[in-house]
């Protein structure tokens, strides 16, 4: 309940500063990282229950992207990981019904750490056809595109 309130207040304050400036105001900038083992891809599992999602978050302002990935990924999994390579780039302006935000999809390879959950939810391992239909956001999208070509390099 906690992480949709901070969603949704966090939607409100972008709206307002969006209104405030007449719509001169970037996307918010995310980044994500697909990482795939014995079939199976790693997801969170959301505690405010809107669905799984690929680890991954918002960029603060003096972090790159890869930086943002490494740290989003190992705050929501404990795993420490390696990026291999871009899946996409994500800027529907539907992707996020909170706020507008862009996204960067990369895809990994866990490097070490060990699993465990946080605020945002719990980590797990799941067949990618056994989630279609129960992602949020454009997480569906990222992982098809993801699916259709893309595989973590060793």
């Amino acid at each position: 309940m906690k992480e949709k309130l901070k969603g949704l207040l966090a939607g409100i304050a972008v709206r307002i500063i969006a209104l405030v400036t007449l719509g001169q105001i970037s996307p918010i900038l995310s980044a994500c990282v697909i990482i795939e083992q014995d079939g199976k891809v790693l997801l969170i599992d959301r505690s405010d229950k809107l669905g799984y999602t690929i680890p991954g978050g918002i960029v603060r302002y003096k972090e790159t992207l890869e930086e943002c990935v490494r740290r989003e990924t190992s705050e929501e999994t404990g795993y420490e990981i390696q990026i291999t390579g871009l899946v996409g780039v994500y800027s529907s302006v539907e992707r996020d019904p909170r706020f507008r935000a862009v996204s960067i999809a990369y895809k990994g390879c866990i490097r070490g750490g060990v699993e465990h959950s946080s605020v945002e939810g719990q980590p797990c391992w799941k067949v990618p056809e056994s989630v279609l239909g129960q992602m949020a956001f454009d997480c569906e999208h990222m992982l098809n595109d993801y699916l259709c070509g893309q595989q973590c390099l060793s």
